[in-house]
């Protein structure tokens, strides 16, 4: 009976220990989804924001006439506005500050605006060696160390091919040593290499044509809608990604497994250990003159119950965690499943009878169970994990053995009465399994003897179907699925 109490004491730690472990990933899957939504949330923020930016750009172009220049010389304005825009808008959408500005930028200053705090000077001529030419002509004028160039990406894109020897179509060999020539005599006059001094624009000379520009706005948008939907998929994925990853922590592990029966050996050596102490204490030897056989009968006892409760918890763990059975249930089945084989093995050495292991058997179940609705009970009306198991188990405990003490002269009556009972359904059971065996073996030989002339061979064609038929009837086949003739396969294979 006390490894039955123990037990349950085992499983109510395990319960315990399992439903923290379930808490904790339910509020990890509660934070992610938090998270998830936060992020959403946020990103709609940047979004908006991204979008702002190009609602700017659009007021900007609905005034042309307030664009610097001619008509044929508005695209120099129109690039800046545009490099400006569109650089903080898709900035600004992946969660970054602003990149560019034209706050504390003269309309006509020698800079047009400011990227990364960098002064930058816009240049879209209608030429590649035309841009060059007025690039050079800039720097000579201002001689200002501290501007950066910004020519057209397609243009940029030219001049990177000529610079690693390669010719364009479109260029003549002139043109081309236009470039080179002008390329070097901008970095001897600069002291600077051509990559720090020039940069490519995120346009193309064409796309900021007035007559293209907001077919160019309309596609950045496009592409913002494309990257935010991006961005929020990737939200998606990766709390779809961590909630599943939680969801498989919450399945039994053989680690986890044996970290629960490790903690449960610990806790129980631990327990013994120091009731043992208390115990010889008590009976008048003080601590300090306990001598070797006394430690060693302590650590004995420690081990055992150390591993007894080893192996409790385990069984234990891996019923609650693999089965539907609840804590202390698991803890009934391994009490009983231990002390039914330790009956057994103390058969197979001869200290008791079969009568012995079939009485005692019966009373150990029984024990288990009444302790296990004992502390079932106990859990309904203390809601807590662990603590009213623990105390149902108690109460139930000392309930039976108050009313195990009252048994006295009944006991042997008991042990008849469930002797003859277990005859009576060792009769019925034996019963039931003849008949069940004979209703087997009947309706196999009759299904056998229908595959045999089904399948056999030698037969006609007609006998071969006929039989089939038989057959599929006898399976359960329904008679509208089951082709009876020629027509009716001919119907089928023509449908």
């Amino acid at each position: 009976m006390e490894r039955v109490f123990k037990d349950q004491f085992i499983a109510a730690g395990v319960d315990g220990y399992n439903s923290i472990k379930q808490n904790r990933i339910d509020q990890r899957i509660s934070e992610m989804i938090r998270t998830q939504l936060e992020a959403h949330r946020m990103q709609d923020q940047n979004f908006e924001s991204a979008l702002s930016h190009l609602a700017k750009m659009r007021v900007f172009l609905s005034s042309p006439e307030n664009i610097l220049g001619t008509m044929r010389t508005k695209h120099g304005e129109i690039a800046e506005h545009l490099e400006v825009h569109v650089r903080n808008a898709k900035n600004v959408l992946s969660g970054f500050k602003e990149v560019a500005t034209f706050d504390g930028v003269g309309r006509t200053a020698p800079e047009d605006f400011l990227l990364n705090g960098i002064k930058i000077q816009s240049k879209f001529i209608n030429g590649t060696n035309n841009t060059l030419s007025h690039v050079f002509s800039h720097f000579q004028t201002y001689k200002d160390d501290s501007i950066q160039y910004m020519i057209p990406k397609d243009q940029f894109a030219v001049i990177e091919q000529i610079r690693n020897g390669q010719n364009p179509d479109a260029l003549s060999n002139k043109t081309v040593r236009a470039i080179l020539s002008k390329i070097k005599e901008l970095e001897a006059t600069s002291g600077k290499s051509f990559d720090e001094l020039v940069k490519p624009s995120i346009s193309d000379y064409d796309d900021v044509q007035l007559g293209k520009v907001f077919e160019t706005v309309s596609k950045h948008q496009d592409d913002l809608i494309d990257q935010n939907h991006e961005m929020k998929q990737k939200i998606d994925q990766k709390a779809k990604s961590d909630k599943q990853a939680a969801q498989a922590a919450r399945g039994p592990s053989l680690g986890e497994g044996v970290k629960v029966a490790g903690g449960a050996a610990v806790v129980s050596a631990t327990i013994t250990t120091l009731t043992g102490v208390y115990s010889k204490i008590k009976s008048g030897k003080k601590i300090d003159e306990f001598d070797a056989q006394d430690w060693k009968e302590l650590g004995l006892e420690a081990s055992k119950s150390g591993g007894k409760a080893f192996v409790s918890a385990g069984s234990i763990y891996a019923l609650t965690n693999l089965t539907a059975l609840s804590a202390p249930f698991a803890g009934a089945v391994t009490s009983a499943a231990i002390g039914v084989g330790t009956l057994i093995n103390r058969y197979m050495d001869g200290e008791i009878d079969a009568d012995e292991v079939v009485t005692e058997g019966q009373v150990l179940c029984f024990e288990a169970g009444v302790v296990a609705i004992g502390a079932v009970v106990g859990q309904a009306l203390i809601p807590v994990p662990g603590l009213g198991a623990v105390i149902g188990t108690i109460a139930t405990n000392l309930i039976w053995q108050f009313t195990k003490g009252k048994l006295g002269e009944r006991e042997e009556k008991l042990k008849k009465v469930l002797d003859a009972y277990y005859e009576q359904l060792s009769e019925k059971a034996d019963a039931a399994y003849r008949s069940l065996v004979d209703q087997i073996n009947k309706t196999y030989a009759r299904f056998q003897s229908l595959v045999d002339a089904a399948f056999d061979l030698e037969m006609n064609t007609a006998a071969l179907a006929a039989a089939s038929i038989v057959l599929a009837e006898e399976m359960g086949v329904d008679s509208n699925d089951i082709i009876h003739d020629h027509d009716e396969l001919d119907a089928y294979f023509l449908l």
